[in-house]
């Protein structure tokens, strides 16, 4: 699955730092994101580092 289209900078930033697909913890976020019903809930997430924490934070 790849990154939902979204903002042309950023399409074009993941695209220059060949982020091509969402690692698994960056598809649990965004999926998380997606699925909000709008009460603002905050995410803890537990990964290894260089799993894309960070970047799926950003997203």
């Amino acid at each position: 699955m790849p990154f939902p289209a979204s903002h042309p900078a950023l399409d074009r930033a993941l695209s220059e730092r060949g982020y091509a697909e969402p690692t698994p913890v960056q598809s649990a976020v965004l999926e998380a994101s997606l699925n909000e019903d709008g009460s603002g809930r905050d995410l803890l997430v537990s990964a290894q580092t260089g799993s894309g924490k960070t970047v799926a934070f950003g997203l």
